[in-house]
């Protein structure tokens, strides 16, 4: 096999006892809090417990607003 027939998820490998950094995307956070499959008035809940203690990126910023969570960043 060739190294271009091998499969890539462009994943970040952190060296052992390195934090994970920051959630980049909604996604990430939801599922970071466990609410993937949970309704949207508790998504929107934890988000807004996560921001209390967190300073979203400006990535993650953007993908809120553009998944539609863009009113829990103004509380």
């Amino acid at each position: 096999m060739e190294i271009n027939e091998r499969f890539y998820d462009d994943s970040a490998f952190l060296p052992i006892g390195s934090p994970m950094p920051p959630p980049a995307t909604a996604g990430l956070l939801l599922h970071k809090l466990g609410l993937t499959l949970a309704d949207r008035d508790a998504q929107i809940a934890g988000i807004r417990e996560w921001l209390r203690t967190n300073e979203p990126t400006p990535g993650l910023v953007r993908n809120l607003n553009r998944r539609g969570f863009g009113d829990v960043l103004t509380d």
